[in-house]
C-alpha cells in the first residue's frame, strides 16, 4: 500500500495530465456521435458524464 502511496506522490503531475487528456479524448468521441447532447442515452454518455464529475471534484473541489 505504502508503494501506490509513493507512487502516486511521486507521478501526480503525469497522472493528472494523463486523465486529463483521457477525459478530453472522451469528450471529443462523445460530441463526435451524439445526436442528443442534453441527455445521457447510454452507458458511454453516461460514463463520460462520470469521469467528467471525478474530474472535476478530485481536481477542483467542485462537487457534482
Amino acid at each position: 500500500m505504502q508503494g501506490l502511496i509513493d507512487l502516486v506522490k511521486d507521478n501526480w503531475v503525469a497522472i493528472t495530465v494523463v486523465f486529463l487528456a483521457f477525459n478530453t479524448f472522451l469528450k471529443a468521441v462523445r460530441d463526435a456521435i451524439d445526436k442528443t447532447p442534453a441527455t445521457d442515452d447510454n452507458l458511454f454518455e453516461k460514463f463520460c458524464t462520470l469521469i467528467g464529475k471525478i474530474g472535476g471534484y478530485l481536481f477542483t473541489g467542485k462537487r457534482a
